[in-house]
């Protein structure tokens, strides 16, 4: 099958979930696919990502959107009802651009990722497309603003309202939609076109580490600019490790990600909190840590960060938000907490006990080989592909 593959940011390096998302998908479908990639960024991709990605395409499209047409974008959009972050890809240029790919290329399907990059791709294009929403932005949003203070907060609720009536019309509307969650499901709607294609983790980059960590090391990986990871990182560094601390006073809290925020940055002065600035690769980090952690009071969609922790033999403790996209059981394949103290203990029962420690984390190895492997989620999305192939009057089994 060809398909041409959207992405609102080339994708790689892996910094952010969905470029990661979009990285596997890619690197999978390639094997039975023949795949021309169409991705947006506001810079040129340096050529350390286009040799990452370029074994897996026919040909890459890298699509300039610079800065000001971002921003005329989203002024444009603003009047006619999109949502901030659909309005910045709002535009002719951009349009245009994808159909005349759509021409050269003739694709039997179209693969969209984040409801931002919907107006390059509305009805109209001559070919079936499926929209990968990854999560809710909705649901996120609302969650910020119910997290958020100042001017922050008000924007997030525009955003909120106006990204829930445009998510929904994109249910109604596109050939096929997919979510990672039942939970971003049920915030959207049932539409009998959107279905759950889950996150996945590759087992060979994150391995299993049965032994030989470092004691009473807890540790926090991710997006550190991404406002549902700095509320997580702040709460847990005020109000959980000092409690942490007083019953394991050895413990060290390892912060692993890029592009931390001031508020993280500034938690580097904090006694027993370690930040580690503009990580690419995290395993290093995961393979050395007791516990791991998933503080989150914001946020939608499925957590990379629980998946890669649980692959590499960290034990988990997460709080219900985090924990809900899964269908893990707590006790079993992670511990799950809410309140500051409740997570605290948590934590600390994990890191004086190794051996419950190290059976949850075996029973969640096992759990995430079973359900959560990229190779599964990319096998039912080739499925959706066929669907909407089969049933467009744009596409005849000769094209394919």
């Amino acid at each position: 099958m060809r398909i041409l593959f959207v992405t609102p940011r080339f994708p790689f390096p892996l910094r952010r979930g969905h470029q990661v998302r979009a990285f596997h998908q890619l690197r999978l479908l390639s094997a039975r696919n023949r795949i021309t990639l169409f991705a947006v960024s506001s810079e040129d991709a340096p050529p350390d990502a286009m040799e990452a990605v370029a074994p897996f395409c026919e040909e890459i499209v890298p699509v300039r959107h610079p800065p000001a047409a971002a921003a005329a974008g989203a002024m444009r959009g603003a009047f006619s009802g999109l949502p901030l972050q659909a309005g910045v890809f709002a535009g002719a240029a951009l349009r245009r651009r994808l159909e005349e790919t759509i021409r050269r290329r003739r694709p039997d399907v179209v693969h969209v990722q984040l409801a931002r990059m919907a107006p390059v791709c509305e009805e109209g294009v001559g070919v079936p497309r499926v929209m990968d929403l990854v999560d809710s932005l909705s649901l996120n949003m609302e969650r910020r603003f119910r997290r958020d203070r100042g001017p922050a907060r008000w924007a997030a609720y525009a955003e909120w309202k106006s990204m829930a009536r445009y998510e929904r019309k994109i249910a109604a509307t596109w050939e096929h939609v997919t979510v990672v969650s039942p939970v971003d499901r049920r915030a959207i709607g049932d539409f009998p076109r959107l279905s759950v294609n889950p996150n996945g983790v590759d087992l060979r980059q994150f391995a299993f580490v049965p032994d030989g960590r470092a004691a009473a090391t807890v540790v926090f990986t991710g997006n550190l600019g991404y406002f549902p990871n700095v509320d997580a990182l702040t709460w847990f560094a005020g109000e959980i490790l000092p409690s942490i601390r007083r019953e394991v006073p050895s413990a060290v809290f390892r912060v692993s990600g890029a592009r931390p925020a001031a508020a993280v940055r500034a938690l580097a002065g904090g006694e027993g909190v370690r930040i580690e600035r503009d990580v690419d690769r995290i395993e290093g980090a995961l393979a050395g840590a007791t516990v791991a952690v998933a503080p989150m009071r914001a946020g939608s969609g499925q957590l990379l960060k629980i998946l890669e922790a649980m692959a590499s033999g960290v034990p988990v403790v997460a709080t219900s938000l985090a924990a809900s996209a899964f269908d893990f059981v707590s006790g079993r394949e992670l511990l799950v907490a809410d309140d500051a103290a409740e997570f605290a203990s948590a934590v600390s029962r994990l890191l004086r006990d190794p051996d419950e420690a190290k059976a949850i984390a075996l029973r969640a190895r096992r759990r995430v080989e079973e359900r959560y492997g990229w190779e599964r989620s990319v096998a039912d999305l080739e499925r959706i592909y066929a669907s909407v192939a089969r049933s467009s009057p744009e596409s005849s089994p000769s094209d394919r």
